[in-house]
């Protein structure tokens, strides 16, 4: 029973360590028509080279999001053209981190668990306690998805995801995650503003 239980706690633990999430968010003018936009060009600054996109991959990551971004967009009835109603244009952030977790083994098994099971028992019922303390690197990534107006040349959407950045996955897991990101920041666009 109880090596049954040590198993359960090592795997919880596992597995919690390994999520990644992404968060997303969005904000647009709320003056703003966008029911008109049909046509769309990328911008003409465009993204500039740094130090945040060799991070992201380069030039393999401009291309791959450019590319996901259109396809995107396609399949919302919006195309590319020569008379654009709205720019695209992205950008990338990254952030060094560290991250320190300390926790109690209590005995080997997580908190709360006793003789009678979760919740029953004392702490750390079939051992002494210890601490452990784990220190881990990380690069926190975030891309920035910016539509503007061709008419008035300002910025009148924007949206963000955010995540840690894995750097052993695959290419083709990295366009898979980048594709999930894309389509949420992309969800709700163009907003739909209810009817007062």
């Amino acid at each position: 029973m109880r090596r049954h239980l040590h198993i359960a706690v090592l795997v919880l633990l596992a597995s919690l360590s390994g999520c990644s999430t992404i968060t997303v968010t969005t904000d647009y003018a709320l003056e703003q028509n966008f029911g008109n936009y049909r046509g769309y060009q990328w911008h003409p600054d465009g993204t500039q080279k740094s130090k945040a996109l060799d991070q992201m991959g380069g030039d393999i990551f401009d291309a791959r999001i450019r590319r996901i971004i259109n396809q995107t967009l396609a399949e919302k009835g919006l195309t590319e053209s020569d008379e654009a109603d709205f720019y695209v244009n992205y950008s990338v952030v990254t952030d060094d981190r560290v991250s320190i977790n300390t926790y109690n083994t209590y005995g080997g098994y997580g908190p709360g668990w006793g003789y009678y099971g979760y919740g029953y028992g004392g702490y750390g019922a079939w051992g002494a306690g210890s601490t452990h303390t784990s220190v881990s690197y990380y690069t926190q990534g975030m891309v920035i998805i910016d539509i503007i107006d061709a008419g008035s040349n300002k910025l009148v959407w924007r949206s963000t995801a955010d995540s840690r950045l894995d750097q052993k996955t695959t290419p083709e897991k990295k366009e898979q995650d980048l594709r999930k990101s894309v389509s949420k920041m992309f969800e709700n666009f163009p907003p739909h503003r209810p009817e007062k």
